[in-house]
């Protein structure tokens, strides 16, 4: 599976890529920013794009991003990444597109339900309390 991982922070872009590295089989293009993320979706096909939502100092540069990405290719699979689950958020990501809004620090189990792409396992998936809620939009 070929994705797309838009995060401006290092660290959190490394424990990302961590966690990927032990489902194997997976690559991933990271950019840091909206115009990096634009370049390498305009030259590559993903077959999933993680977006955070704040990026470069912006709020919701995200869902900019996402929003672009959709007008594009509205099949695009796209999950937001966010260290927050305010409810006027997760909203405006599923109107703008979102498959799913997964709150960080989110479980290794969690990124396995959202790769699977299993509906319903990721629907009836309750974390443990130290994970974050993935929210399937």
């Amino acid at each position: 599976m070929h994705l797309l991982l838009v995060e401006d922070n290092a660290t959190l872009a490394i424990l990302f890529k961590a966690q990927l590295r032990r489902l194997k089989d997976h690559s991933v293009t990271l950019t840091a920013n909206k115009e990096e993320a634009l370049a390498a979706f305009g030259a590559e096909k993903f077959d999933l794009i993680f977006v955070d939502i704040a990026l470069e100092g912006i709020p919701l540069r995200g869902l900019e991003i996402l929003q672009e990405i959709k007008t594009q290719a509205p099949t695009q699979r796209v999950a937001v990444l966010s260290s927050n689950d305010a409810p006027d958020t997760v909203r405006a990501s599923r109107e703008r597109g979102a498959e799913f809004y997964m709150v960080k620090p989110f479980s290794f189990r969690g990124l396995q339900l959202v790769l699977s792409d299993n509906r319903k396992a990721i629907e009836t998936y309750r974390p443990e309390l130290s994970e974050g809620p993935i929210i399937a939009l």
